[in-house]
């Protein structure tokens, strides 16, 4: 699965060149620039960046060696030039992304950059959420403490979920959150709880920490996770992938 830093930028496509850093000093060269256009697909609906291209290729990136002899790893990128997002796949641990950021934003115009480390939009993330075909992990931080929501939904279809919580040992972790027993009762009936648009969440009093789902397109499946500013995507094929990219755009990606 790759791993990729969220950036977001606005009309990086003027300044983008495989030349970019041939005036300046810098550790970032770009070796590859592919140009392509993006077509929206009819099932992400209302989707605002019909017209956009996508720019990706590779970096290489100079690392200082022990022996004082540099030696380059390569990375990917990819723009997408209406959303404006970012991804910086960095090859290993040896490449720190937000030094990769820093050095490609020392070549550009100072009128543009690349924003990185994004904070996104609760109530955003949370609509692309909603949408997955199934969440395997989704980690809540509130004033009720850190939990795994799925956990919670399981918990909440059981025919009696206070004794369960009590018994059951995949429930241990639930125990540690204030007032798990108010929340339980205040939930609906478990036969009414298919997935988590049903839980009653207080956004504002909400961080999301960390989410796993997995995303369906004409047969096939991309897995997507996202922490802190990373965003992996395990997909079956490239339309699949695309498919989930679009509906990050759509529901993250929020025109500004």
């Amino acid at each position: 699965m790759s791993i990729s830093r969220l950036g977001r930028a606005k009309g990086l496509e003027k300044y983008w060149s495989e030349h970019l850093g041939d005036q300046r000093e810098t550790a970032v060269d770009i070796i590859s620039t592919v140009p392509n256009h993006v077509v929206p697909f009819d099932e992400v609906e209302r989707y605002p960046f019909t017209g956009q291209i996508e720019l990706k290729g590779e970096f290489e990136f100079e690392i200082p060696g022990r022996n004082g002899e540099p030696f380059t790893q390569t990375g990917e990128y990819q723009y997408r030039t209406e959303s404006g997002l970012f991804l910086l796949l960095t090859p290993s641990d040896l490449v720190d992304p937000e030094t990769v950021f820093s050095e490609i934003n020392t070549s550009l115009s100072s009128r543009v950059e690349i924003q990185e480390a994004l904070s996104l939009s609760r109530q955003s993330l949370w609509e692309f959420i909603s949408v997955a075909d199934s969440v395997e992990k989704l980690n809540l931080r509130g004033s009720n403490g850190t939990y795994d929501a799925t956990l919670l939904i399981e918990l909440l279809r059981k025919e009696n979920p206070i004794e369960a919580l009590n018994t059951a040992p995949e429930f241990s972790e639930l125990n540690s959150i204030d007032n798990i027993k108010d929340i339980i009762e205040s939930a609906e009936p478990h036969s009414d709880i298919d997935g988590i648009q049903d839980l009653d969440i207080d956004l504002y009093d909400t961080l999301i920490d960390e989410v796993e789902a997995t995303y369906w397109f004409e047969g096939s499946t991309a897995k997507v996770r996202y922490l802190r500013g990373e965003l992996q995507i395990d997909a079956e094929n490239s339309d699949v992938r695309e498919y989930a990219i679009q509906l990050f755009e759509r529901d993250v990606m929020v025109p500004e």
